[in-house]
């Protein structure tokens, strides 16, 4: 489908701030720049954007939207409840991970404004919450799990699993081999809800496009 010129304009703008977070960084990104790079004037940008917050914020916003789908993407796919949340933990995690390393003036810039954005923060916490939610459910009703408070148990699979998904505590283990730590952590947690003991023949993390 083809785009309207004024949404057009618009993807061109939020592209070219990405392109220009890459080379300048959060601080050194200005409107003036993004309309330079693009042969328009500052104020052909502000028709669209009311500042260079809102360009941010909205790069934000696009970039959550794009970790929800992938998520529920994820946990949508064939396979047991316990598959499905050990792909989502450890298929995010390599994502996130491959971010920071291969663009990291990128993510520098979305983990800064995630700090900033205590909305933002609470809105992915709160996606990640759900499908894990749902995902147990899924695994009570299939007999999986043992019946267990749905939503206690979201949160602490949430909180265990925080420092191989939260954007601000990716970059603490950049060093670290974390995949093991990670399908590690997620396995204690299901061996503690599981009907039968938990096998380590789960699926394994697929590249995240």
């Amino acid at each position: 489908m083809t785009q309207a010129p004024s949404e057009a304009t618009r993807v061109r703008i939020l592209e070219t701030a990405l392109r220009l977070l890459r080379r300048h960084g959060k601080d050194k990104l200005t409107v003036v720049d993004i309309a330079k790079s693009l042969g328009m004037s500052h104020a052909n940008v502000y028709r669209f954007f009311r500042n260079k917050t809102d360009i941010l914020d909205t790069v934000v916003n696009e970039w959550l939207a794009k970790v929800e789908s992938f998520v529920q993407s994820t946990a949508r796919k064939p396979g047991t409840a316990a598959e499905r949340i050990e792909a989502v933990v450890l298929n995010l995690h390599l994502k996130r991970r491959r971010k920071f390393v291969r663009d990291p003036e990128v993510y520098e810039a979305f983990r800064h404004l995630f700090e900033l954005r205590p909305d933002a923060a609470q809105r992915h916490r709160q996606a990640i919450f759900d499908v894990f939610r749902q995902l147990l459910v899924e695994g009570i009703e299939a007999g999986e799990f043992r019946p267990v408070d749905v939503d206690e148990a979201a949160a602490v699979l949430k909180d265990a699993t925080a420092l191989f998904l939260h954007p601000i505590l990716i970059p603490t283990l950049s060093q670290e081999p974390t995949g093991p730590r990670a399908r590690a952590v997620v396995a204690y947690f299901l061996s503690s809800i599981a009907v039968s003991p938990v096998t380590s023949g789960g699926p394994r993390p697929v590249p995240a496009p």
